[in-house]
């Protein structure tokens, strides 16, 4: 019995946000391939909105404009909808947390050093070095040893009877000025007073590597007699 000045109205149970959306789009007779050619949404998407399997759905920046478009594309009030969804998706997290807020991650897989890594590791240092010393050894036995003549300068002139040679080359290093041994001090540094004799002098000085590699410099002085002066 319903009291005097009061009417008595059906109360409607609230359609679920996903359910309103399936429903308005059916009204459309679109399906979801259609839907999406229309809102350029991905039809996963779509569905996903429609069964709130919110879980699928991308980043909220993403998902907003989402709602709003396909809302707009099946003729409902875009904001209302937003809201509903988000009225829905908290109801959804509330009551599946396990589902909805925990996210699964990918575990990094811990770098373990097994034998095998480490055998290939020093097997492959091993492989450097060896092909480091095959290297220098070869560079070795194939070059020739540095050497450089300081003084005398080359196809120079001097009235003096001695010239004073001196020059750099390599310590492990034999050396020879007109094969004459010299030696060789700290830092391959060498030096040797010569006589000269009246016109040209040639001078040839040898550096005779452990490899038994040569270099050679040749030098020219040319020693010109002094004259009394006044004469």
């Amino acid at each position: 019995m319903v009291a005097a000045g009061f009417k008595l109205h059906k109360i409607r149970a609230s359609r679920p946000f996903g359910e309103r959306l399936r429903r308005a789009r059916k009204r459309l007779g679109v399906d979801l391939i259609e839907a999406e050619l229309a809102t350029k949404i991905r039809a996963k998407y779509l569905e996903a909105l429609e069964n709130e399997d919110f879980e699928v759905l991308p980043n909220d920046i993403y998902v907003k404009g989402f709602v709003i478009t396909y809302a707009k594309y099946l003729k409902l009030d875009p904001e209302k909808f937003f809201n509903l969804f988000l009225k829905q998706r908290s109801a959804v997290a509330y009551s599946q947390p396990a589902n909805f807020l925990v996210k699964k991650t990918k575990t990094a897989k811990s770098f373990i050093l097994s034998p095998k890594i480490l055998t290939i590791f020093f097997v492959a240092v091993l492989s450097i070095l060896a092909i480091s010393y095959v290297t220098i050894g070869v560079y070795n036995f194939t070059s020739v040893p540095q050497l450089e003549i300081f003084t005398p300068v080359n196809n120079s002139a001097t009235a003096d009877e001695i010239v004073n040679i001196t020059g750099k080359t390599e310590e492990s290093s034999r050396l020879f000025i007109n094969k004459q041994s010299v030696s060789i001090g700290e830092s391959g540094n060498f030096q040797l007073e010569l006589s000269l004799q009246n016109g040209i002098n040639t001078i040839v000085v040898t550096s005779e590597g452990r490899n038994n590699r040569i270099s050679s410099k040749i030098i020219i002085v040319e020693r010109k007699m002094k004259t009394a002066s006044g004469q």
